[in-house]
């Protein structure tokens, strides 16, 4: 029986202690606990310097909604909202530096989606530049052949929309470096809006242009069935290559342009 007895009386404290060592253990800090920590503090003049086992893991924003809240619930006895807003400012110091002292959580962007749309912007900008002075390369190449076999004396196609042509299409070339190394949008952009017209008298050069390949073309072929004794007679002609590019470099001439308009334009609107 004595045996018996100190048994259960050994099992209780046990049970007891293993209560006490539960009940005394901390619980989890919450907003609710955080609301309660400030109305105490409020009820008892204590300042908080510091952020309490009550209020801490909460985020900024947590922390405030608790602040808040403990605030109103000692102002809310106040009659009128004009007096509880009064008696809300009165008490808000003793929970004011629990909301300084809170470190603000930012949730930080993933770092590598701006660097990956500053690098497309910048390989396209690069692309852009490298296809600019292809194009410039081969017109002035074109440019300096039609002046040297004479261009400007025959003026079959208007020297000033050559020039003209050219002219901006450098220009723009040059805005666009800039572009590359301040990284200024508005000068990008106002290196495209001079594609246009370097494009539209492009286009106007090439179709005053043929006009004068089919009369040469016509020339030469009259010429051809003139007999040989009379081939110095006014049917003849310079022949086409004297005066005209090749085929294949005007092309490409084309083709860069278009790839560089193209390339500029993804550049200045920023894709990525």
């Amino acid at each position: 029986m004595k045996t018996s007895a100190v048994a259960g009386v050994m099992l209780a404290g046990l049970v007891a202690a293993g209560c006490t060592h539960q009940s005394a253990s901390p619980r989890r800090a919450s907003v609710e606990s955080c609301i309660q920590f400030g109305i105490s503090a409020i009820e008892h003049h204590v300042t908080v310097i510091s952020v309490p086992a009550a209020c801490q893991g909460l985020t900024r924003a947590q922390v405030n909604f608790a602040v808040g809240s403990a605030l109103h619930a000692m102002a809310d006895s106040a009659h009128g909202k004009a007096r509880q807003r009064k008696r809300a400012g009165k008490l808000s110091p003793f929970l004011a530096h629990l909301v300084t002292t809170v470190p603000e959580q930012r949730s930080r962007p993933p770092a590598s989606a701006p660097a990956a749309r500053q690098a497309s912007r910048t390989t396209l900008g690069l692309v852009a530049l490298f296809t600019w002075l292809i194009t410039v390369g081969l017109g002035s190449w074109m440019m300096a052949r039609w002046i040297a076999n004479g261009g400007l004396r025959r003026a079959r196609l208007p020297p000033s929309m050559i020039f003209a042509h050219f002219g901006l299409a450098v220009t723009g070339l040059l805005a666009w470096i800039v572009y590359l190394v301040t990284g200024l949008a508005s000068v990008a952009w106002s290196a495209c809006v001079l594609l246009l017209p370097v494009t539209g008298l492009g286009i106007a050069l090439v179709i005053l242009s043929l006009p004068e390949r089919s009369r040469a073309a016509s020339t030469i072929s009259a010429a051809q069935a003139v007999p040989v004794g009379a081939a110095s007679g006014p049917l003849r002609d310079d022949p086409p290559s004297a005066r005209h590019p090749p085929a294949l470099i005007v092309a490409a001439h084309g083709v860069f342009a278009v790839a560089t308009i193209l390339f500029a334009l993804l550049a200045a609107l920023g894709p990525g």
